[in-house]
């Protein structure tokens, strides 16, 4: 069999045999050809641009919304204006997503058109892997995750382009994206959470540039711990409250009882201690005179103060709340019985206020206690521990 062949063009780059036209491959350009700097200047560029969506894509990607809220608040000056230029970016999540993506996918895609011209086969992947891999991945990530939050802000106005360039695509994929995995959302810390980063951050590390001291912790702790506890956890016994019957009589004996207890308010009961019927201020005794021995009655009329009654279960922060309205610094603690009563058959727990008791007494001292966790000593009890020592 015979083929008929002959030159398709004056070059002698073509051939056409039995109608079949064959090209002679195009030999690679070197570096005397003023395209060759061309291509390559284009395929560098190209790597470039691949490396910059890949670091923006983990830069800014994986800044929180929550954490860019913070920052925008309480941050250094710097990281303010950063944070607010990012974060109307970051909060649209898949759009941005997407839109970086698009763009890497892009450069990538166009970089053997390049590099094709400029070398061989077996050069070419070797470039280009290492080029893509190096400059293209590695380096510009870590790069971004390191300084993303300032390489975010620099190039916004490049991102909110490329938004609009790729709009037409993105924009349904970004859409598609947020109905299967919904919006992203920032992260938020339960209670637990929010002690252990608080422990964390005692830490003296070059990166925490102002660790928190112990009191800090425990302070911090001690309030986000208030919300599950009761007064059960925190009053006084009634068999160590210190009260005064209101028939006795404010003598030098009293008096100086009230002086070795060093308290700035104390209980009134009449008849029995469980019978509570106010309180006395103990800085209105000041003008009295220990020797006329004036009844408690006669001074708990003009100067006597309501004792609040509180439940045993009620919430600590529930109670700060009603000692911060100033009619009260003091609460006295009832015990809550429950009553098991059956209707149609059906037994329904009750609580029955007859059958209350008062236990104890709880002071607004006891809740700030709670939330320094660690006991207020002042100047009486400091003086009764060197007391109790001596003897």
């Amino acid at each position: 069999m015979f083929a008929n062949c002959t030159y398709a063009n004056d070059e002698k780059t073509a051939v056409i045999c039995n109608g079949t036209r064959f090209i002679e491959p195009e030999a690679p350009l070197t570096y005397l050809d003023k395209e060759f700097w061309m291509y390559l200047g284009i395929y560098v560029g190209l790597v470039l641009f691949a490396g910059l969506m890949s670091g923006l894509t983990m830069g800014l990607l994986s800044l929180d919304v929550m954490s860019l809220k913070v920052l925008k608040e309480g941050g250094k000056p710097k990281e303010k204006k950063y944070a607010a230029r990012i974060l109307p970016i970051v909060k649209r999540h898949h759009l941005l997503l997407v839109t970086l993506l698009l763009a890497n996918a892009a450069a990538v895609e166009s970089m053997p058109l390049f590099l094709d011209r400029i070398s061989d086969p077996i050069t070419a992947i070797c470039v280009s892997v290492t080029a893509v891999l190096l400059f293209g991945e590695v380096f510009p990530q870590a790069l971004c995750t390191r300084f993303g939050l300032a390489i975010g802000a620099t190039l916004v106005p490049l991102v909110y382009f490329l938004m609009a360039l790729l709009f037409i695509i993105s924009w349904p994929l970004a859409k598609l994206l947020d109905c299967l995995l919904g919006k992203d959302h920032g992260t938020f810390f339960r209670r637990a959470e929010l002690g252990a980063l608080v422990d964390l951050h005692t830490e003296k590390t070059s990166d925490n540039e102002e660790p928190l001291t112990m009191d800090e912790v425990l302070i911090i702790k001690g309030a986000l711990d208030m919300r599950n506890k009761t007064v059960k956890n925190s009053f006084t016994p009634m068999e160590s409250v210190f009260m005064v019957d209101i028939n006795d009589k404010m003598d030098d004996q009293l008096m100086n009882q009230l002086l070795s207890r060093g308290h700035s308010r104390v209980p009134v009961y009449e008849g029995h201690p469980n019978n509570l019927i106010g309180v006395l201020l103990v800085k209105t005794l000041i003008k009295i005179d220990p020797d006329d021995a004036i009844p408690i009655k006669e001074i708990f009329i003009n100067h006597s103060r309501k004792l609040p009654v509180v439940s045993e279960n009620k919430p600590l922060y529930d109670l700060l709340d009603l000692f911060q309205t100033g009619k009260s610094h003091m609460a006295a603690v009832r015990k809550e019985v429950t009553v098991i009563e059956e209707h149609d058959g059906n037994a329904i727990n009750t609580t029955d206020q007859g059958l209350q008791e008062i236990i104890g007494i709880i002071t607004l001292e006891d809740i700030i206690e709670e939330i320094l966790q660690e006991e207020i000593v002042d100047e009486t009890d400091v003086m009764l521990m060197y007391t109790s020592v001596s003897v």
